[in-house]
């Protein structure tokens, strides 16, 4: 029934403008490839197995995947809502579930970006909702879920490596008889992980090589980790998981002070492996950790005010915990508002780019040219990877001299210089709003005619 309800909330979304981020443009991409036995994980993001084993059944229904991928993104991102509520619950009670609950969607950053990443069908939200969801099946004595949950889990973050190997190993201490199923769990990261960038790339460590993009000082990088950490969730949230933990080692509650310790493991890890290796500690790497804090706050507020006796020194205790808090939390409420705008931004400019295709002559006149540019950030460079049924890599940021056509922004510099050269050198193809589609050095129609 949550499922049911939250898929019904995703369907409904569909309505806003919004489009797809980049990282989910290039798993329809390789989705399809997939499909077709032609995978190439070059010219993308890091690979990563967990959401290419829901594009490439997603592929068949063509022009209608990156819908449908947004309906299954979206619903299991209103889940990490959803199990965050549950576990504070379990703890501290209903209160509990909607402080935590409501914290949750002011994280991972001061942006706050929750919302645009389940909008924009990222998988980070899906990452703590996997994570949480194992540690509630675990207290529920659901033993297998758990395990299940966790290498889904470890099959979007290599960070949660660590600690599927930990509860595999407990589980064939402790359960003998799931031994089989805890060695499959086991084999298949690996082999998913390194197999499928071996089989895109040619290199099983290409995803690897692929995520590390920081090229500043450690000194840098160590500052601008401990800045994510700390943005990761609104400052009072950071006093009343405090208070939790407190309250959890007095009454020697396990299972809270192991939800406070992953999620200070994760946090390590994520910070440790940007200054180590140079991978990028961007803040929706946080959300699993995120998301546990949010349930440990939930449960910290709720023990803070029932350790106020009744009356009216409960009353001041409420007050004083809402005027405390107000100015972190009114920050970022206020802050979705821009966070909206550039959602709707995006969508629109993803939008104009399929206006222009279509007044160039379709896909077909596009790559009869061969090399095909995008002049802009990522996210439309993947996405008309997508739109022309070609390889990430197919699509390029420069022609540097050679045959093509580009896609540039509208009346932006390069319009203009493009447009002033020779009608013999350069063709305009069509133009939108916010595109503007130009052949160079080729006539795409006799090209494709001769093709």
């Amino acid at each position: 029934m949550v499922v049911a309800v939250c898929a019904g909330i995703a369907g409904v979304s569909l309505a806003l403008p919004a489009t797809l981020a980049f990282d989910p443009w290039a798993w329809l991409v390789w989705g399809r490839e997939v499909g077709h036995l032609q995978l190439d994980t070059t010219g993308g993001p890091s690979w990563k197995p967990l959401p290419v084993l829901a594009t490439t059944p997603l592929s068949v229904a063509g022009d209608h995947a990156p819908t449908l991928w947004l309906l299954l993104a979206r619903t299991a991102g209103l889940l990490a809502v959803v199990v965050t509520y549950r576990l504070a619950a379990r703890f501290a009670g209903s209160v509990a579930g909607a402080v935590a609950a409501g914290l949750l969607l002011l994280t991972p950053d001061g942006g706050p970006r929750f919302l645009r990443l389940v909008v924009e069908g990222h998988t980070a939200p899906l990452t703590a909702t996997l994570g949480l969801w194992a540690v509630d099946r675990h207290l529920a004595g659901r033993h297998t879920q758990a395990l299940l949950l966790a290498t889904a889990f470890s099959l979007d973050r290599p960070e949660a490596w660590p600690f599927l190997g930990t509860y595999a190993l407990w589980l064939w201490r402790c359960e003998p008889a799931r031994r089989p199923l805890v060695a499959t769990a086991l084999s298949a990261v690996p082999v998913l992980w390194f197999g499928g960038d071996w089989w895109g790339s040619g290199d099983a460590w290409h995803g690897a090589d692929a995520a590390q993009v920081v090229s500043s000082g450690v000194a840098d990088r160590v500052a601008l980790a401990w800045e994510r950490v700390a943005k990761v969730v609104v400052t009072p949230a950071w006093v009343a998981a405090a208070v939790a933990l407190v309250t959890a080692w007095r009454r020697r509650e396990r299972a809270l002070l192991a939800l406070g310790a992953g999620a200070a493991a994760w946090l390590a890890l994520v910070g440790m492996m940007s200054v180590t290796l140079g991978y990028a500690a961007l803040s929706r790497f946080l959300l699993p950790a995120a998301a546990a804090l949010c349930v440990l706050a939930g449960v910290g507020v709720t023990r803070a005010v029932a350790a106020v006796p009744r009356g009216a020194a409960r009353f001041v205790c409420l007050a004083a915990i809402a005027v405390l808090s107000l100015p972190f939390v009114v920050t970022r409420v206020e802050s979705i508002g821009t966070v909206a705008d550039g959602v709707t931004a995006r969508a629109e400019l993803e939008h104009q780019l399929d206006v222009v295709l279509e007044r160039a002559g379709g896909p077909e006149a596009v790559v009869a040219c061969g090399r095909v540019v995008v002049r802009q950030s990522e996210v439309p460079r993947v996405a008309m990877a997508w739109k022309l049924d070609v390889p990430l890599d197919r699509v390029e940021r420069d022609l540097r001299d050679r045959a093509g056509v580009v896609f540039v922004r509208a009346g932006r510099a390069e319009d203009a210089r493009l447009a002033a050269r020779p009608a013999h050198e350069v063709t305009e193809l069509g133009r939108s709003d916010e595109w503007v589609a130009f052949a160079v050095g080729c006539d795409p129609h006799l090209d494709r005619r001769h093709g």
